[in-house]
């Protein structure tokens, strides 16, 4: 099994499919502005499926909110952060590799989405 998201317990994660649908009553409650808001910037990322689907085990909601208690440190927030900037890199220096004609240009662009994979785990002494 893949894992998914630390938004989901266990190694294949919950599974319940996730809604790309907003939900009606969203726009009653306003929801719809507050997800907007937190997923500004991020469309990249695809997060709004998370927001849009329902958790109906109690299992999983405690799971979330011990995952968003732990996203408080600042910390550990930090460097979720620096790894999300750096993925972000590395998949734009993957689309511009895709692009080029010249293959060492290519495997050029290439190394430097490894290294940009690398660095934040390279700081963290996790490689």
């Amino acid at each position: 099994m893949a894992f998914r998201s630390v938004l989901f317990s266990g190694i294949g994660g919950d599974t319940q499919e996730m809604s790309s649908e907003m939900p009606a009553y969203f726009v009653d409650l306003n929801l719809d502005q507050i997800v907007d808001a937190i997923t500004a910037g991020r469309a990249e990322y695809d997060l709004k499926p998370f927001f849009f689907t329902p958790l109906h085990d109690e299992d999983a909601i405690r799971y979330r909110q011990e995952i968003m208690r732990e996203l408080e440190k600042e910390a550990l927030m930090g460097n979720i952060k620096s790894f999300s900037q750096e993925m972000v890199i590395m998949y734009r220096q993957l689309a511009l590799a895709d692009k080029l004609d010249f293959k060492n240009f290519r495997e050029g662009w290439f190394l430097e989405a490894a290294k940009a994979y690398c660095r934040p785990l390279l700081l963290w002494g996790m490689i």
